[in-house]
C-alpha cells in the first residue's frame, strides 16, 4: 500500500511539473491551466468596468470561483508532491522551503485575496489584497521560456547590477540635494525636503519630465540640465550589462547546439528535431 502511495504521488508530481511532456494527460491538465490564467487575467480586467458589474456577477462570476478553485488545487497538490525533488526530500522542512520558492509565493498570493474577500464580512478592508490578484499573470512564467532566461540574465549578471545601481543611486540622491538646496527658499511647496526632490530629480533622470515641478534658480536649472543629459548615461549602464547578459546566454546555447564528428573532427550544428 504504501509502495503504490509513493508511486502515485511520483505520477501526479510528473503531471504538474512536467508541461513539455506529450503525455495526454500532461498536455490536457497544462492546457487547462495555462487557459484558466489567461482567463483568469481577463476576468479581472472585466471586473473593474462598471457597467459590466451586473453582468460579470450574474454569468463570469462563477467562473472566477472555478478558477481559483482549481489553481487551489494545484497549490496544495504541489505542496503535497514536492518531496518527489531532492532539494525538497524533506516532508515538513522540504515542503516549507519549498512554498517560499518565488513562483509558489506568486502562486499563494495570487490565491489569498479571493478567499479573503469571500469569507469576510469587511469587504473593503480586504479588497486592498486584490492587488496582488494581478500576480496569477505570473503563474504564466512556467510555461514561457523567455521569463527564464530573464531570470537567468539577472542572475548571471546580478554582481554588475548590484554595482550599477548603486552608483545611480549615489547619483540620485545627491542630486536631489543639490536641487534642494538650490530651490528650497525659491519654492518652499514643491522642494520642501529632499524626498520632495526626488520626485524632480527621477523624473528628470528618466527624461520622462512631466512639467508639474521645475527649477527656477539658475543653480538649480544647471543641475536640472546635467541631470538630463546623464540621464541617458545613467540608464545606458545597466542596459548594456543586460546585453552582455543576453549575449553570454546565446553563446552557451551556439556551442551547446555545436557537435563535433568523432570519426572527422568536423565542428557541426546539431538540427533541431521537429
Amino acid at each position: 500500500m504504501k509502495k503504490r502511495h509513493t508511486s502515485l504521488k511520483r505520477e501526479l508530481f510528473l503531471v504538474l511539473d512536467d508541461h513539455k511532456s506529450s503525455k495526454p494527460l500532461n498536455r490536457m491538465f497544462h492546457g487547462i491551466l495555462f487557459t484558466l490564467i489567461i482567463l483568469s487575467s481577463l476576468l479581472l480586467i472585466v471586473e473593474t468596468v462598471k457597467s459590466f458589474h451586473r453582468a460579470y456577477f450574474l454569468y463570469l462570476y462563477p467562473l472566477e470561483v472555478f478558477t481559483m478553485v482549481f489553481f487551489t488545487m494545484e497549490y496544495m497538490l504541489r505542496v503535497y508532491t514536492c518531496t518527489e525533488i531532492e532539494a525538497y526530500k524533506e516532508p515538513v522542512i522540504g515542503r516549507l522551503k519549498y512554498i517560499v520558492t518565488p513562483l509558489m509565493l506568486i502562486d499563494i498570493l495570487s490565491i489569498i485575496p479571493f478567499y479573503l474577500i469571500i469569507f469576510s464580512s469587511n469587504y473593503s478592508g480586504f479588497y486592498i489584497f486584490s492587488i496582488f490578484r494581478v500576480l496569477r499573470l505570473f503563474k504564466a512564467i512556467r510555461y514561457v521560456e523567455a521569463f527564464k532566461i530573464i531570470g537567468r540574465v539577472f542572475y548571471i549578471q546580478r554582481e554588475q547590477l548590484l554595482v550599477s545601481f548603486i552608483f545611480i543611486l549615489f547619483v540620485f540622491v545627491f542630486a536631489s540635494s543639490i536641487i534642494y538646496i538650490a530651490e528650497k527658499d525659491a519654492q518652499p511647496i514643491k522642494f520642501s525636503d529632499i524626498p520632495s526632490a526626488m520626485w524632480y530629480t527621477i523624473a528628470t533622470i528618466t527624461t520622462v519630465g512631466y512639467g508639474d515641478v521645475y527649477p527656477i534658480t539658475v543653480i538649480g536649472r544647471i543641475t536640472g540640465g546635467l541631470i538630463s543629459m546623464s540621464g541617458l548615461l545613467l540608464l545606458a549602464i545597466p542596459t548594456s550589462i543586460l546585453t552582455s547578459g543576453f549575449l553570454k546566454i546565446n553563446r552557451e546555447k551556439e556551442s551547446k547546439e555545436k557537435q563535433t564528428c568523432p570519426n572527422c573532427g568536423t565542428v557541426f550544428t546539431k538540427t533541431p528535431e521537429l
